[in-house]
């Protein structure tokens, strides 16, 4: 359950908010269904609907272990894809990051590892996280590199763990300590919070 939190870069040009039903549009479910957005998700196995996504978030909303934004771009903050927090394993004091960018001209342009950044600072300052872990397949070279430069670190490879396109490929494993966070990439300095 996300509380009512938005967080902004400092230039203004990523926020994060709350995801809502009202996010769940024919557009969010072909970004779902487009096999290049898709194709490092696990939600590429079944076709999305508008009744299954909505059914996803009303899951993810109601329970208070998951911390679910949508990622907003530029001032009319517009919807580009979606990152996550949780589940929050509260005896350990971490949780999972994982995203994805649906709007396709938002690739390329910096915009995950902005989100990353804002997500990790509020994992860290407002729930009281320890550790965050995320999980990327091996050839989602974009992803990994967007786990780097918000200050995360490389700290595991499962080798042949996951399949594409019927093949196996390793799952690469990153992580960021709490400690790590102020030390990290100026990705993670200065946002605001609202």
């Amino acid at each position: 359950m996300t509380a009512m939190t938005t967080l902004t870069s400092d230039d203004g040009q990523v926020t994060l908010r709350p995801v809502t039903l009202a996010d769940v549009t024919p557009a969010y479910v072909a970004w779902l269904n487009d096999p290049e957005v898709n194709r490092y998700l696990e939600t590429r196995f079944s076709p999305q609907t508008l009744e299954t996504v909505a059914d996803y978030v009303r899951r993810t909303l109601a329970n208070p272990d998951e911390h679910f934004f949508a990622i907003c771009l530029g001032p009319e903050r517009r919807h580009v894809g979606n990152i996550k927090v949780g589940p929050v394993r509260h005896p350990h004091a971490l949780a999972d990051v994982s995203l994805f960018i649906g709007e396709r001209s938002a690739w390329g342009r910096g915009v995950a590892g902005v989100a990353i950044g804002l997500i990790s600072r509020y994992a860290v300052r407002t729930l009281r996280l320890r550790k965050l872990a995320a999980g990327v397949y091996a050839p989602n070279v974009g992803s990994a590199r967007a786990f780097v430069r918000a200050g995360y670190r490389q700290e595991g490879l499962r080798r042949r763990h996951l399949t594409l396109d019927g093949r196996p490929v390793d799952l690469l494993e990153f992580g960021l300590c709490a400690d790590e966070l102020d030390v990290a990439s100026p990705l993670l300095l200065g946002q605001r919070t609202s």
